[in-house]
Parts: C-alpha cells; sequence; structure tokens
C-alpha cells in the first residue's frame, strides 16, 4: 500500500508533464509579434487590471517583450487604482521602446494624476524634439495646451499665458472658435485673471459659454469676479446659472483626478451666501 502512495503521484506528475507537451505549440518567430498584438487588442474585453486582462498581458509580453503597448497597458491597471510605484516601471519601459509615442502619455500622468509639473514639461519638451514641426496631442490633449496647465500650477503666470494662448489661437485660426477645448479657454481666464485682468479674464470667460453654453464653471468665475468689483446683483445672475448646471453634472472633472481650480457645491454656496441670497434661494446640503 504504500509503494502505491508514492508512485501514484509520481504517475500523475509525468502523466501532467506529457500533457503539457501534448500543448507544446511551436510558433515561428516572424509570427510571435503578431500574436502578441493580437492577445493585446484581446485583453480590452476583460476589466482593465483583472486576471483575464492580466494572464492575456503576460502572454503576449512572453510572445514580444519588446512591445511598448504591452508594457503601458500593463502599467494602465496600477495607475488607476493609485499605485504609483508599481505603475511607473512599466510606463518607464514603454517609453525607452517607444518615446516618440509614449513619452507625452507619460508627461500627461505626470500632470494629471501626480501634478509634478517639472517631469510633466520635461517630456512634453522631449516629445517637441522628437516629432519636429508637428504639436503632438496625447490622450487627445495639445502638449501646448498643457504646459500651459503645467506652468498654472507652478504659479508662472506669464509662461502659463503664453502657452495657453499658442494652443487657443491656433485652433482658432485653423479651426474655428468652436473647436477650441472650452478648459482652455477657462484657464486662460483664470490666468488673465491672476495677472490683475479681470476685464479679459471675463472677455474668455464669456467666450468658454459661447463654446460651452451648459457649463457650471464660467458662470461661477464670472460671479466671482463681478462680487469682487462689486457688482452684486449681476453676481446673483450668474451664481444662479452656475448652481444650475452644476446640479446637472456639467461643470469640470475627470475621472481618478482633481482638476485644478476644479469647483465643488460647497464653493457654490459659499458664494452664494457671500453676495448674501435669501436662504430660500440657496440649494441646501442634507449633512
Amino acid at each position: 500500500m504504500s509503494y502505491l502512495k508514492i508512485i501514484v503521484p509520481i504517475a500523475l506528475f509525468a502523466l501532467s508533464c506529457q500533457q503539457r507537451e501534448w500543448y507544446k505549440k511551436e510558433i515561428p518567430v516572424e509570427d510571435k509579434k503578431h500574436l502578441a498584438s493580437q492577445l493585446l487588442s484581446g485583453a480590452g474585453y476583460y476589466y482593465q487590471g483583472s486576471v483575464p486582462e492580466q494572464f492575456l498581458l503576460e502572454e503576449a509580453q512572453s510572445f514580444d517583450v519588446d512591445n511598448a503597448a504591452i508594457w503601458r497597458e500593463r502599467g494602465v491597471a496600477w495607475l488607476k487604482r493609485g499605485f504609483g510605484s508599481e505603475m511607473f516601471p512599466y510606463y518607464q519601459r514603454a517609453v525607452e521602446l517607444d518615446p516618440e509615442k509614449w513619452c507625452g502619455m507619460r508627461g500627461y500622468i505626470y500632470l494629471y494624476f501626480y501634478r509634478d509639473y517639472g517631469r510633466a514639461l520635461a517630456d512634453f519638451d522631449a516629445t517637441d524634439t522628437l516629432t519636429v514641426d508637428f504639436v503632438d496631442h496625447p490622450q487627445g490633449q495639445s502638449v501646448d495646451y498643457m504646459r500651459g496647465i503645467c506652468y498654472y500650477g507652478l504659479t508662472d503666470y506669464n509662461k502659463a499665458l503664453a502657452y495657453l494662448n499658442k494652443y487657443v489661437e491656433s485652433v482658432i485660426k485653423k479651426e474655428g472658435e468652436n473647436w477650441v477645448d472650452a478648459y482652455a479657454v477657462l484657464y486662460r481666464a483664470l490666468t488673465f485673471e491672476k495677472l490683475g485682468q479681470d476685464i479679459r479674464a471675463l472677455e474668455e470667460l464669456d467666450r468658454v459659454i459661447r463654446i460651452y453654453p451648459n457649463l457650471s464653471d464660467p458662470f461661477y468665475h464670472k460671479a466671482r469676479i463681478m462680487l469682487k468689483n462689486g457688482n452684486r446683483a449681476e453676481a446673483a445672475e450668474l451664481i444662479a446659472e452656475a448652481r444650475k448646471y452644476f446640479d446637472q453634472g456639467y461643470y469640470h472633472q475627470r475621472p481618478y483626478v482633481e482638476v485644478l481650480e476644479q469647483i465643488y457645491s460647497m464653493d457654490i454656496e459659499s458664494l452664494e451666501a457671500e453676495i448674501g441670497l435669501p436662504l430660500g434661494q440657496r440649494r441646501v446640503l442634507d449633512l
């Protein structure tokens, strides 16, 4: 009986090894890169960070370890869960393998996820050297626009304005005002205010409203500037519009992160109180 206890497990192990050999496939070297790309595409059917997705990505990487897109995709799951130290090596390797494609994207992450303006600017500047005579748009955003936000965050408002102007005026010239990102114009308005140019700020906030009529932010900031300059009656009308659109969910926000100068319900309530609206005209949150 004791012999059976030894022999049976050994036999089963040998059989399992043999079965693995049965299913082993010889894949030509020239086909491995194509197979890796197919597996990467298939990973998109699963939630980022899920076991099936990670399994497919690891399998894809076993066929093409130099595929930058796979390295980047493996980092996304860590990024969206807030594990920067785990995410960074994957993005670093993606940039090393394909800097033209992923350097600007890493800058986008530095900017929006970590507010590391210095590293973001370094990546945006490097991207410019890689794509001469072409303005890159990582994640669909101009690097000039994002450089403007970086300098705004660094409180270098003159440089912020220079880059925001470059982006806004370029789009207006090529495509027309309606094609400008409304949030870029919003930051340009706030930059004008920081530089003490309230009239220019109000003009830009009106431009935001033309581009995105239902956005709460320009109404809120116009109300704030109007009150600052003593126009309480107009401020009251504007804050009512800001409240209406904010309650409908139309305000500057991003998944996963808080944007620079993001407004909240408490900001609107505070301004309503400062304007002196009667309590009945304010929306009181249930605490």
